[in-house]
């Protein structure tokens, strides 16, 4: 994918403030024109429609997030830190945005075609970031009861799916911090 211009990444932005207000459905390119303070050609001239700004939003907001996670990463060597730093930016930074604006839910969780296939693509680097993380940091670990990959796949999926019936912030932190101290486990075992 090319670099995004300074217009082209305004109009995402537009994008994701149209979205998170009115929901995707409900937002017209008029709209994401109108709040980039730019013609609607300008907007076509970028993206032939919405499902593409749909997917340049969703693609910035993971990539986004997944540049601050490698951030908190690179300034700690505790795999308890990294784990934390994911839950920080990922799940409870995108719980509170959802609360925010409720609309965020659809694009999140992929109810889109377009945001389920960019979240796909981003559930892929995730995956692959945080067994990277843990096999460089258990490189000389042996006898562990499950595979990383396991371990993976039960931390990511178990972190992203906390959120499912939660009454708030607290009680999300918890269920996330229950998850990070079974990972551990899994990792000390």
């Amino acid at each position: 994918m090319k670099t995004m211009t300074d217009k082209t990444h305004m109009i995402v932005s537009a994008a994701a403030n149209m979205f998170a207000r009115y929901g995707y459905s409900k937002t017209t390119m008029g709209d994401i024109a109108n709040e980039a303070g730019v013609a609607r050609q300008t907007v076509y001239n970028a993206f032939p429609g919405k499902e593409e700004i749909l997917r340049a939003v969703v693609r910035q907001a993971g990539d986004e997030t997944y540049s601050a996670v490698m951030a908190s990463w690179a300034d700690t060597d505790s795999i308890d830190d990294k784990l934390s730093a994911f839950h920080q930016y990922g799940p409870l930074k995108w719980f509170e945005a959802i609360c925010a604006a409720p609309d965020l839910a659809e694009l999140m969780d992929g109810l889109h075609r377009a945001a389920s296939e960019e979240m796909t693509a981003l559930d892929l680097k995730w995956r692959a970031a945080l067994t990277e993380m843990l096999q460089t940091s258990l490189a000389a670990r042996d006898g562990l009861p499950a595979s990383i990959d396991d371990i993976v796949d039960f931390f990511y999926s178990a972190s992203l799916n906390a959120k499912h019936g939660v009454q708030d912030l607290a009680q999300l932190r918890s269920r996330l911090a229950t998850i990070k101290l079974a990972t551990l486990a899994l990792l000390k075992a």
